[in-house]
């Protein structure tokens, strides 16, 4: 197949306006190639291949269209680090600031088993506009190996069939696709376990395939493929909860409520919040012995847990946080007095974190000892962001 044109002294072409406005026959304008996007800014990706640099804060997502929902990784582009190179067709691709925005939800009690889809609804309450739609049963349950397989080399991957899309739904969304993964003993698959029931399936049961893993070694000789049903459970109970509509970046993440609504009852949700820290401030003092500066980290800030132990939000598979950076101001006799420490790096989160003050030891067997009760205290927000879009080769 025909590769680009390239070689030393083959540089990358010169960046061009994104959308630019031409008059009727005159070249296109070239531009810079960085973009300032403020909390909640999304830009479609034109049509084309571009390397890309999400900042720190932003991320790629894509129009699910199981779902029609626009869904990012877990990972950001600081976690992953370098510059992603998308193919976009200029619709269905975009990169976005989403501090301070909803990402998703979790289900914190699924209600009483008496909801219907068509009739149930989620309000929000200082959401900032955000629209939510919940899914009403069809979840994964309990699975029967029926036929274990043969010649497995390597676990074989588990195929589970997605449930129904937005065309066919009554809510104009899709449901949650379940996944799962499977464990093998002499060649055979001896279980299957969930990484996520998913929401909406129909009918009672789900026979899902055990696909041989492209690198499996036994691949050649012969692999006998297995399958397994799954029994579909929870009808009439909110098992998933979709963001249709992030709506405008809230100044406290916190400030967000969501109200079910509907024939069932006792049914609540939660919203999964990107967010960052805005600052980190010292109330109370303390003083340090040994050393000669402080900082601040943090732990924690996944995403809220939810009432399906085997849903992904609840294993940790939706976000993965990433730690503040700040330093705080030692006094001259080792006092840390009230004060914002200097933010280096913000961090990223899908909840709240918990603040942890750090010594700065001034050598490997004199770590320094923090005497009296410093509270840190971080006031979570959103952020702006810089990225870079170079059209690839």
């Amino acid at each position: 197949m025909p590769t680009p044109l390239s070689g030393p002294g083959v540089g990358l072409p010169l960046a061009q306006a994104l959308y630019p406005a031409n008059i009727a026959n005159t070249p296109y304008t070239t531009s810079a190639n960085e973009i300032g996007l403020g909390a909640g800014d999304q830009l479609p990706i034109p049509a084309g291949t571009w390397l890309i640099d999400p900042g720190s804060y932003c991320v790629i997502q894509f129009l699910d269209p199981l779902t029609n929902t626009w869904r990012a990784g877990p990972a950001t582009a600081w976690g992953d680090g370098g510059i992603s190179y998308v193919k976009s067709d200029g619709f269905n691709v975009r990169i976005a600031n989403m501090t301070g925005c909803p990402v998703g939800g979790v289900v914190v009690a699924p209600g009483n088993g008496s909801y219907v889809q068509a009739t149930t609804t989620i309000s929000v309450t200082g959401g900032g506009g955000s629209t939510w739609v919940p899914i009403i049963g069809g979840q994964l349950g309990g699975n029967t190996v029926t036929n274990v397989g043969a010649g497995y080399g390597v676990a074989p991957i588990v195929f589970i069939p997605a449930p129904v899309g937005p065309n066919t739904n009554a809510n104009g969304v899709g449901g949650i696709q379940a996944t799962a993964y499977a464990s093998i003993s002499g060649g055979t698959v001896n279980g299957v376990s969930m990484t996520n029931p998913g929401a909406g399936y129909s009918g009672t049961s789900v026979i899902g395939f055990l696909l041989p893993n492209p690198t499996d070694p036994n691949m050649s000789t012969g692999i006998t493929t297995g399958s397994v049903t799954f029994s579909v459970i929870a009808s009439g109970s909110i098992t998933g909860v979709l963001c249709t509509n992030p709506g405008a970046p809230l100044s406290n993440p916190a400030n967000i409520t969501l109200t079910v609504a509907g024939a069932g009852a006792n049914g609540t949700v939660s919203p999964i919040m990107m967010q960052t820290v805005t600052s980190a401030s010292v109330v109370g003092g303390s003083t340090i012995a040994g050393v000669t500066g402080a900082a601040v980290t943090s732990q924690g800030g996944f995403p809220p847990q939810g009432t399906f132990t085997n849903s992904a939000p609840y294993l940790y598979l939706v976000g993965r946080a990433r730690p503040i950076q700040a330093s705080l101001t030692v006094g001259a006799v080792g006092t840390i007095a009230a004060q914002v420490g200097a933010l280096y790096d913000s961090g990223l989160f899908y909840g709240t974190p918990t603040a942890i003050l750090q010594t700065l030891q001034l050598t490997a067997s004199a770590p320094g000892t923090i005497i009296g009760t410093s509270t840190i205290v971080l006031a979570m927000g959103s952020r702006p962001d810089l990225v870079k879009m170079q059209p690839g080769p």
